[in-house]
């Protein structure tokens, strides 16, 4: 009898024990966040192999000028005695021609975008119609890119875009769009001519009348 309490008394409290540790709560085990790994430097720019020789006066007159000149005199309305004619490339060999002037335009705009291009050549103190009045010099001109640098490479950047019109207009063999690329052209031509290359300068009444041919 007494064997049996004493059993009954060690299941009693072998229970209670166990009932009191499924009841306890495990603290979950805190897991420590990876640590971030360090940021990759930046690796630093390789320096430029490109070298500005010629000057912008260059570039204009030996890829701009020719180019657009080219260009404009591609297609046009010439009216005579005779009747009204329309000027226009007919052949392939023709628009390939043209072709070449509108890539040329196309990358001098990129040319007069480099930096540490200058005006005028290292050596070379005038440019072309330097003292006609109303046109700056070299070092007027130079002073005012640099004082209007954002102003000048939207001038450079408008060329690259007309061209690249006039190259689609020419790939397309659409001479009313090469024409009106054309007009563009010679707007935006002019507008950087008047504030980086003669802004002083007056329109003459007739052509014969142009400072330069006095």
């Amino acid at each position: 009898m007494r064997k049996s309490m004493m059993i009954a008394a060690l299941i009693a409290a072998a229970s209670t024990t166990l009932l009191i540790g499924c009841q306890e709560k495990v603290a979950p085990t805190q897991v420590a966040a990876p640590a971030a790994a360090p940021p990759t430097p930046a690796k630093p720019l390789p320096p430029t192999v490109l070298k500005p020789v010629a000057g912008i006066s260059d570039i204009m007159a030996t890829e701009v000028d020719p180019s657009a000149d080219a260009l404009w005199e591609s297609v046009g309305t010439v009216v005579t005695r005779s009747g009204i004619k329309n000027n226009h490339p007919t052949t392939d060999k023709q628009w390939d021609a043209l072709r070449g002037h509108a890539v040329v335009l196309i990358e001098a705009a990129n040319l007069l975008l480099m930096d540490g291009r200058r005006v005028a050549r290292e050596g070379v103190q005038k440019i072309e119609d330097q003292g006609t009045p109303g046109n700056l010099s070299a070092e007027q001109s130079q002073k005012v890119i640099d004082d209007n640098r954002s102003s000048f490479a939207s001038f450079a950047a408008a060329l690259r875009t007309v061209g690249e019109q006039m190259l689609k207009a020419i790939d397309a063999k659409n001479p009313n769009d090469l024409m009106e690329a054309g007009a563009a052209l010679d707007e935006v031509c002019e507008g950087c001519h008047l504030k980086f290359w003669y802004p002083g300068q007056k329109i003459p009444r007739f052509p014969n009348e142009a400072p330069e041919i006095r």
